[in-house]
């Protein structure tokens, strides 16, 4: 059993860069990986600002713990907000809009090398 507590998910966070929005950023902690190392688990913030990307080979699911965004994938559009969860799938193109300062936690599976090979890169913050 192992805890992590707020201030912990708030540490140790990563430098995620965009490149559809270079001058956006999000800072991640990914805290979890599953023992088979097909799934990862981590807490995400982002300021007010948008993103858009395709995911590829990967799906996410993500918890809204605070703030507001809009997610347009394929023609579908939502808004979710503190409290709600979503579900971005393997091919889906998708522009994410946070109205203000967001925080979620997410799960990626399966977690390929290439998402591996992402977050290595990534650098402390």
């Amino acid at each position: 059993m192992k805890l992590i507590d707020k201030n912990s998910l708030k540490t140790n966070l990563l430098v995620h860069p965009y490149e559809s929005n270079p001058d956006y950023f999000s800072y991640v902690n990914i805290f979890h990986y599953s023992s088979d190392g097909k799934v990862a688990v981590g807490y995400w913030e982002a300021p007010k600002g948008w993103i858009e990307f395709t995911f590829t080979g990967f799906h996410e699911v993500n918890y809204i713990i605070e703030g507001e965004m809009e997610i347009t994938s394929n023609g579908r559009k939502i808004t979710a907000k503190e409290g709600d969860c979503f579900i971005i799938n393997d091919g889906d193109t998708a522009r994410w809009e946070m109205k203000k300062f967001t925080r979620t936690f997410f799960y990626l599976y399966p977690l390929t090398k290439q998402i591996r090979d992402m977050i290595a890169s990534w650098k402390k913050k």
